[in-house]
């Protein structure tokens, strides 16, 4: 049995709980009423993440009676840790890292996310794990229903996500991008001004990163290309460029010592 705890958040017929079940606590996202689109919007995140089994992506446990039970995370999402400062270089690049690990097994089992964005990132520790498949898309299934709905936060949104062009996962990448910007920037890639650079107006700046993240750039900018085939081909492409560009480059070799004359 379900127990309630509090109310972590509402938005319209869909209101996500903490609750205790079996004596553990767990997140609920219990469905208010008989809406058929919210209905069939639950049932498509539950059938989505059955697909999923991975370390970064916060597991389903139960979905039944228009509740969806997930695993309870302690600690935080991104977004409250991004109220204050950038975060470290070496930081961003830790959760950047594992929201990639998580993004590749999803887009391997045809799983595109739809929304990557600050508070679909769980912080327990070190580890970051990504959650919120609400908005997500089924490859196989959109390619049948041709279903492009407008999805996703337009903070984070790729431009043919927010043109309402068919999605797939560079769409998604376009998405870390923007959450990597945000966390060594300290706010969204070209803020309030978003929404005339989605629309197609290149004029608006894009400003850069700060000089300790400078080694970065290259894959911020490719990322956050306008054109998604000018974008990394895979999240695995995206995560070997991202480390490879933060790792400290190595060390000279010892001058030897000079032999005896």
């Amino acid at each position: 049995m379900l127990e309630p705890v509090r109310v972590l958040s509402q938005q319209g017929l869909v209101r996500v709980e903490l609750a205790r079940w079996d004596e553990r606590l767990v997140v609920v996202k219990r469905l208010l009423g008989v809406s058929a689109e919210v209905a069939r919007r639950l049932e498509r995140e539950a059938d989505v993440v059955r697909k999923l089994d991975h370390p970064h992506i916060v597991p389903l446990l139960a979905a039944f009676d228009g509740n969806l039970v997930y695993a309870y995370v302690p600690g935080s999402d991104l977004s409250a840790l991004l109220d204050g400062p950038p975060l470290p270089v070496a930081r961003a690049v830790k959760v950047v890292a594992d929201v990639l690990r998580a993004l590749e097994h999803a887009h391997l089992h045809g799983v595109v996310h739809c929304d990557v964005k600050p508070a679909n990132v769980l912080l327990k520790g070190e580890r970051a794990l990504l959650t919120d498949f609400g908005f997500a898309k089924d490859l196989a299934l959109t390619a049948i229903t041709g279903d492009q709905e407008l999805l996703g936060t337009p903070n984070y949104m790729a431009p043919e996500q927010f043109r309402g062009i068919r999605t797939d996962h560079r769409s998604d990448l376009y998405g870390v991008g923007a959450v990597l910007y945000h966390c060594l920037v300290g706010e969204p890639p070209y803020g309030s001004q978003v929404v005339r650079w989605l629309v197609g107006d290149d004029r608006v700046p894009l400003a850069p990163l700060p000089a300790a993240a400078v080694a970065l750039e290259p894959v911020v900018r490719r990322a956050l290309a306008r054109a998604p085939e000018e974008r990394f081909g895979s999240a695995s492409e995206m995560l070997d460029a991202l480390v490879g560009a933060f790792a400290p480059a190595p060390a000279p070799a010892p001058t030897p010592a000079p032999g005896p004359t």
